[in-house]
């Protein structure tokens, strides 16, 4: 944690422990400051340095999945909906996602042969 991200760990500490990382090996022993830092709230900035997917806590991604909800069910109310192969393209994007531009399609018989080739 303190090579990837030692500003958010430092920002981290202070915020949640009102703890100076200065001090640390002074005041608060290495042992005591990583056992803190392992067990840092969902909310801490250093998670989502380390692994962006985990820049939201879990109140966020419910009131992702709360506003995603809500716009589909909107959406399924209006004519656009009613379209053959319509899709719903409303969703909060989450951090951490990627677009799908790089997924190919093909067709299942197609994707079997291709599955029944020898492998060498």
């Amino acid at each position: 944690m303190m090579a990837q991200a030692p500003d958010s760990l430092r920002a981290d500490f202070q915020r949640f422990y009102t703890l100076d990382l200065d001090e640390l090996g002074v005041s608060i022993r290495p042992r005591r400051a990583a056992d803190l830092a392992a067990n840092l709230p969902d909310q801490a900035l250093t998670w989502g340095r380390i692994d962006p997917k985990a820049s939201w806590g879990a109140d966020r991604h419910l009131l992702a999945n709360i506003a995603d909800s809500v716009g589909f069910l909107a959406w399924t109310k209006t004519k656009e909906s009613q379209r053959p192969n319509a899709r719903w393209e409303g969703a909060t994007p989450r951090p951490g996602d990627r677009p799908d531009d790089d997924i190919q399609s093909m067709e299942p018989e197609r994707m079997l042969a291709m599955l029944a080739l020898p492998r060498g």
